[in-house]
């Protein structure tokens, strides 16, 4: 206990002193963009704790449109695994990266061996992050012991709690997730939905039923029965996706070919980033997606979401959820069963497969018309 008391004293008085020095500081988040977004609160925190360093970002270039503009990042590093930074020579390209931009902090996200390895390497001084893997507990002395698989908290809250071994304490959901959007990039997305015959007076609601398969999505079934139900009322639809759903909004639109009411599509081939996403977002009155990085990006900016979620633990919304302050701005919805699955589903094997289609059409709908409703409030009293 004695020497536990000790210990934290020495970082109480260490952090002091960093506080009041101009830093090099570095956060690794290198995967997806759910998990980036959900890692922006810690970038803000990072930032007002140390208010007189340079804080720097390093992620894959998937995200950069969305976090360069933010006010926390002053610098963005690409890591591109697959390119520039494979193999021994693209290691030896990173480790030079970081070696030359004299980081005194590193605080990783998110564990990868290669570059927990370069950040050793390269010495910076104070390096935080997970100890969860067998590299972590070699190349970081400021780790902290995380078992997320048993989602004790929310992923946000797991980044948030590293940030202890800096003397940085932080209470859940008082810092919400964050993007940053150009000007241009909301144009573009504005001229895009005129362009689809868009109209401005009329909230649109944006539809995005596809994901990565992190996690069981509702049924394809629903979200076209939900679409046509929307549409009947002549509410104002985007059914959005990336270049892996296509197909999806393929199968949408032909089911929708008889709908009372036009529905508009956004296909992204490839050929737009994730900003132009976050434009079109930016108009949207809700957003209804599942467990996936747009549905972050939407809470993000600050849209009220319909979500599903599975009972599976690891894929729950306990860890994965909106993160949000007012819990009235995020519909959850669960299916009603006993799952007893920590990790995946078991399909056939379970009583209650597939437990997703439980979730009703109806139930979803009534979400949907509460958000607008009390949207609809909220514009008279203003």
């Amino acid at each position: 206990m004695l020497k536990k008391i000790k210990q934290w004293f020495l970082d109480w008085g260490q952090d002091q002193n960093l506080q009041k020095k101009q830093l090099n500081i570095l956060i690794v988040r290198a995967d997806r963009l759910g998990d980036v977004v959900l890692s922006t609160p810690v970038f803000d925190v990072v930032k007002r704790h140390y208010s007189k360093s340079k804080l720097s970002v390093l992620a894959r270039s998937q995200v950069r449109p969305i976090l360069e503009g933010l006010a926390s990042v002053d610098t963005f590093f690409t890591f591109d695994p697959d390119g520039v930074h494979s193999g021994f020579r693209g290691f030896i390209r990173l480790y030079q990266q970081i070696r030359a931009s004299q980081f005194v902090i590193a605080i990783v996200l998110q564990s990868n061996w290669k570059i927990a390895l370069a950040l050793y390497l390269a010495r910076v001084k104070y390096r935080v992050g997970p100890l969860s893997k067998l590299h972590s507990y070699f190349y970081y002395n400021r780790g902290v012991r995380q078992r997320r698989s048993h989602v004790e908290m929310h992923e946000t809250d797991y980044n948030l709690q590293l940030l202890r071994r800096l003397g940085i304490r932080v209470g859940t959901r008082n810092v919400p997730t964050q993007v940053a959007l150009s000007e241009q990039s909301v144009q573009s997305a504005r001229q895009w939905l005129l362009s689809q015959g868009w109209n401005p007076a009329q909230p649109l609601i944006v539809i995005h039923p596809g994901m990565g398969g992190s996690a069981l999505n509702w049924p394809e079934a629903h979200y076209v029965e939900l679409t046509k139900s929307l549409a009947a009322e002549g509410r104002q639809l985007l059914i959005s996706g990336g270049a892996l759903e296509v197909s999806l909004l393929d199968r949408f639109e032909k089911e929708l070919e008889k709908s009372t009411s036009r529905v508009m599509f956004f296909k992204n081939r490839g050929e737009y980033s994730v900003d132009f996403l976050g434009g079109l977002f930016s108009f949207a009155e809700l957003v209804i997606a599942p467990s996936t990085g747009p549905l972050h990006l939407a809470v993000a900016l600050g849209k009220p979401v319909v979500t599903f979620f599975p009972p599976i633990r690891v894929q729950s919304a306990l860890r994965w959820g909106p993160y949000v302050r007012d819990e009235s701005r995020a519909s959850i919805l669960v299916p009603e069963v006993y799952c007893g699955q920590d990790f995946k589903c078991i399909g056939n094997l379970c009583h209650y497969y597939p437990c997703m289609k439980g979730i009703t059409v109806k139930q979803a709908l009534n979400q949907v018309k509460s958000h607008l409703k009390e949207s609809e409030d909220h514009a008279k009293k203003d």
